[in-house]
């Protein structure tokens, strides 16, 4: 039996070292589960803003389309070759001012011959109507030289006319874009030459949808900015509204005029449009900073005192957003005037955590934020 013994002594020694460590290490994990048991959140410190009632003015915002109050293709009314050019492309030109030659030296010279006839018209016109007072002609000699007097002053002035349109004018004060004929080059009648925009006053369309169709009226103030450049704002006003509701979009074309002082829009450019209406509406809101965004619905964190123990703590509510202005987004449901939102620091808040209300000055919230680059 005593080769048994040693191996059973052994034994019995491990199993008494197990039982020793595995009790200690139940004791352990029962005094740390005591602990977290006993264990207090700590309060998280947000800021609150109290949700309020505000006065928004109602507002129109539109993507538009800037066209000049006058712009035309300069075209060449007759064919003829290019003689001189008298502008440059961008030049800034005012009624009257000559583009363009053509040559009209034929038509120059036809108009000498034309002249010379007219002249010999006269003089016949003269021998016969005098002839006429001393019944030595018959009636149809004195038509006839009127019809030749009144064809010859005929072809003069349409000789006069075609030497004219071959010598090319603004036919309005704006600017020109770019040249699109050289000198010597033939042209053909209806041959474009150079595009004229007046750049003064302009016109910007835009679409309205047809439940502010009631209150667009001619003579309402519009704001008018770049896309690109929001500082580049001009201002005008409706200067016309659509006769038909579009049947697809629902919306009605207005038309607005804006005085292009310092020619920052030129035609064809998009531009943003801002038509404020007359009527304003009463929105409760709170800052955009409150909101936890989330797929499932957004909402944000009411700040309120627990009964039990008096402390504050954040309890997450859903909400329904109907309109964002600024730094402020409108509540439709989910809150009422004077409930506290954790407006910063609500990213790190769950339900139920005690919070404390920080000392930090409040950030200032605006309806028109005006940000500064740094």
């Amino acid at each position: 039996m005593s080769k048994f013994k040693a191996p059973l002594i052994v034994l019995g020694v491990v199993l008494f070292i197990v039982i020793v460590v595995g009790g200690i290490k139940a004791l352990q994990f029962k005094s740390m589960a005591e602990a977290g048991a006993n264990a207090s959140i700590p309060p998280s410190a947000v800021s609150v803003f109290a949700a309020e009632k505000q006065q928004w003015s109602n507002s129109i915002r539109a993507i538009g389309t800037v066209r000049a109050d006058e712009g035309i293709t300069v075209m060449a009314e007759l064919a003829g070759r290019v003689e001189s050019i008298h502008f440059k492309s961008g030049d800034s030109v005012n009624a009257g001012d000559l583009l363009l030659k053509q040559d009209s030296s034929s038509e120059r010279a036809m108009l000498k011959a034309a002249e010379a006839q007219l002249r010999l018209a006269q003089y016949n016109f003269k021998q016969v109507n005098e002839l006429r007072r001393k019944n030595t002609v018959s009636e149809s000699q004195y038509e006839t030289a009127k019809q030749d007097l009144d064809a010859a002053q005929a072809n003069v002035q349409n000789l006069a006319s075609a030497v004219a349109k071959k010598e090319i004018r603004a036919s309005f004060s704006g600017r020109l874009g770019i040249r699109e004929v050289d000198i010597g080059e033939d042209l053909r009648a209806g041959s474009a030459i150079v595009d004229l925009y007046s750049h003064n006053n302009l016109k910007v369309d835009f679409p309205v949808p047809q439940r502010w169709l009631a209150q667009v009226q001619p003579g309402q103030a519009v704001s008018v900015n770049m896309i690109e450049n929001k500082d580049a704002n001009v201002a005008g006003s409706i200067s016309a509204v659509g006769a038909a509701v579009d049947e697809i979009t629902r919306n009605i074309d207005v038309q607005a005029t804006l005085e292009n002082v310092d020619g920052q829009l030129l035609p064809g450019m998009a531009v943003e449009v801002r038509v404020a209406l007359p009527e304003r509406e009463e929105f409760l809101v709170v800052p955009s900073t409150a909101v936890i965004y989330a797929p499932y619905g957004d909402t944000v964190f009411l700040i309120e005192e627990n009964k039990d123990s008096g402390q504050l703590q954040a309890r997450q509510q859903f909400i329904q957003i109907i309109a964002r202005r600024g730094d402020f987004v409108a509540i439709g449901k989910g809150l009422n005037v004077g409930d506290k939102v954790a407006s910063a620091g609500a990213f790190k808040l769950f339900n139920g955590q005690p919070v404390i209300i920080t000392d930090n000055e409040e950030a200032e919230y605006s309806l028109n934020p005006q940000p500064q680059d740094s």
